[in-house]
């Protein structure tokens, strides 16, 4: 994700001391994403934010580089095998919804090929608009899917 909203990006930057990461995890939504997961997360300096969560045998990780002009955030989501669809794609849109990015990048790997679907129809009420999409299938590994989305222009 990239161009991230300049208000959130500001809290990316260190102010306090040994809690800092944790403040950042709460204030910025961060620990909505999946409220289950036990985070272990850092924060540098003077900006910039690091996480790993776990909930049972699902994994999440997240790197935020705030500054203007180059901002940036990643999220991977491995989610668990009883997981459906919808419990994913509902994962990446809270994601998403934190930074509010201008450009979001979105790889999925399915054994079911209609997720790229539901990931469009979710970024949808975001105002992001698939741009690009490239699919192909593998036999024994599923369907890996790449899709670009972006919001309108910002004034």
């Amino acid at each position: 994700m990239t161009e991230l909203d300049r208000v959130l990006a500001r809290k990316f930057f260190k102010t306090g001391g040994d809690s800092a990461a944790k403040e950042m995890t709460e204030l910025t939504g961060i620990g909505n994403i999946n409220p289950r997961a036990l985070i272990c997360d850092f924060v540098f300096d003077p900006c910039g934010y690091s996480m790993n969560g776990v909930d049972g045998d699902r994994y999440s990780t997240i790197h935020v580089t705030p500054e203007d002009g180059f901002s940036y955030a990643s999220f991977e989501y491995v989610g668990s095998v009883y997981d459906d669809q919808d419990d994913i794609v509902e994962t990446l849109k809270k994601a998403v919804q934190v930074f509010k990015p201008a450009t979001v990048s979105v790889s999925t790997t399915s054994h079911r090929r209609e997720v790229w679907t539901r990931v469009a129809h979710a970024m949808e009420p975001l105002g992001l608009k698939c741009r690009s999409f490239a699919m192909d299938e593998f036999p024994t590994a599923g369907t890996v899917v790449f899709q670009t989305f972006t919001a309108a222009r910002r004034k």
